[in-house]
Parts: C-alpha cells; structure tokens; sequence
C-alpha cells in the first residue's frame, strides 16, 4: 500500500512539475538571438556627418606649355543615408544609398596690380552636394560589424579660374557647372547597441573626374585649340552616422 501511494505522489509531483515548465516562458538573452550572431538583415535608414577635404585642380594648356595649379579646403558634411542588408551567418553584404551637403569650398584670388600692369587671379572649386549608390560587404564579430564599400558617385561641381585684366575685367576665363559621375570606395566599422538601432564610423575617397573646358574671353577671340583648361574635384571623408534598422 505505501508503494502505490508514494508512487501516486511521484507520479502527481512530476506531471506538475512538467506543467510548470510548459507554462514558464523560455528565457531569451535581451537583444540579440541566443546562439547565433545579431541579426543585421534588413532595411535601415539613418543620418551622417563628419569632415571632408576637396582636393582641386585645374590644368591650363597654353599651345605646348602645360601649367598646373591645386587647391584644397577641409571643411563639413552632412546627410542622410538608407540602404538594405542580407546575411548569411556572420557575412553581410547589401547595398546603400546617401545624398550629403558639402561645405568645402575653396577660393584663391589674386588682385591685379594696374601699376605695374600685372595681371591678377580669380578661382573657385566647389562640391556643392554629393550623392553615391555603394555596395556594402563585411563582416560581423558580435554586435559590431567591419566592411568596405564602393560604387559610384554624383556631385553638383561649380568651378572657376579667371585671369584679370590690371582694371579687374576677365582676360581669359575658363568656368564648369555641372552634375558629374565618378566613384567612390571606403571602409567602416558599424555596432549594434540594441535591435534596431547602429552607430558607424567610416572613411571614403571619392573622384569625381576630369573635365576639359574651353576658355573665353571679353578682349579677344579664345580659340579652344590653343587654349585649354581641365578640372578635377575629389574629396577625402570621415563620417560619423546614426541608423535606425526595421
């Protein structure tokens, strides 16, 4: 008799024992999936900004004789940013989107001297914005993940060089203002501090190419074979940003 009651008891202090345990929700580590690496697929929209220097040059052709000048200013960025993740256990690879003001600027003017008849000097390099379309690869080490991007690159250029009459007129000008494409390539380092949210840092180099323009002038006719002037813009960045991920 006491057999079969003790084996009763057992029988009931297992089965709720079972009941509790189907009952208690199972314990999931905060933030990230247990046993497996933070989930970085998906879609993610963000801000940037950070510091970027314009390198420019402009390269006057006068018949054989070749002059080079180069300019450069480090001055501000800022913009938004978007783009999309997949992800095959800790590799992730995607592709992004962004569109930043820039506030680098570089002029250098040089006053004629109408005394002695010296001619002076008027340029201006400028970036006003810049857009890129990048693919994204890297890969994660816990919450932290470490790519290199690279694709191609849009900037609004406005660009200047001015040879001054000693009465401060234009004796040969040479102007771009256009939308150019280029490219652009950069590492990163981005960390998931909770699901959805992700700091980064990043450096990127972007070359906007060259462009041959021609010359004109208000004293005489400028003949573009004999005269001939090119451009070049590109940019040095470091970024900070902050992304939010669906």
């Amino acid at each position: 008799m006491k057999r079969i009651f003790w084996a009763t008891v057992s029988t009931i202090a297992l089965a709720s024992a079972a009941q509790a345990a189907d009952l208690t929700p199972a314990y999931k580590a905060p933030g990230y999936p247990a046993g497996g690496p933070p989930a970085w697929a998906g879609g993610y929209i963000g801000i940037q900004g950070g510091v970027a220097r314009q390198d420019s040059k402009f390269t006057l052709t006068e018949n054989a004789f070749s002059e080079t000048t180069t300019l450069n200013k480090t001055g501000g960025t800022f913009g938004g940013v978007a783009g999309y993740n997949w992800q095959h256990g800790t590799f992730v690879y995607g592709v992004e989107g962004d569109w930043n003001w820039v506030g680098a600027k570089v002029t250098n003017d040089v006053a004629p001297d109408p005394i002695n008849f010296n001619q002076g000097l008027s340029s201006s390099f400028d970036v006003e914005w810049l857009a890129t379309v990048r693919g994204r690869a890297g890969l994660a080490v816990d919450a932290t993940l470490l790519y290199v991007t690279g694709g191609l690159a849009f900037g609004k250029v406005n660009n200047s060089f001015n040879f001054l009459n000693p009465d401060g007129t234009p004796f040969l000008a040479f102007a771009q203002s256009e939308t150019k494409v280029g490219w652009t390539a950069g590492v990163g380092v981005e960390h998931m501090f909770t699901p959805n949210w992700t700091v980064r840092a990043e450096f990127r180099y972007v070359d906007l190419g060259s462009t041959k323009v021609d010359c004109s002038s208000q004293v005489f006719v400028c003949p573009s074979s004999f005269y001939r002037g090119e451009f070049s813009n590109t940019l040095t960045m470091g970024l900070v940003g902050l992304n939010y991920k669906f």
